[in-house]
């Protein structure tokens, strides 16, 4: 049995004290594979920047498919 990427996201977490509890969440879907986490922290920085957060986390969700191991 092998692991095969099925889907990949990324959550951000950003900063205000505007939120409840000072948090809020969003997660972007179809990550392409292979991207980098610092080309995924600027995308996250930029969001912040322009809803004049901070961005306090970034989190890669991968989810992956069990499958026959090739012969």
């Amino acid at each position: 049995m092998n692991f095969e990427l099925a889907e990949q996201s990324i959550q951000y977490t950003f900063g205000n004290k505007r939120y409840t509890n000072g948090l809020k969440s969003r997660m972007i879907k179809n990550v392409k594979r292979g991207a980098a986490a610092e080309d995924l922290k600027k995308v996250g920085q930029a969001i912040a920047g322009l809803q004049e957060d901070s961005l306090d986390d970034a989190i890669l969700v991968q989810k992956q498919r069990v499958i026959e191991a090739a012969e």
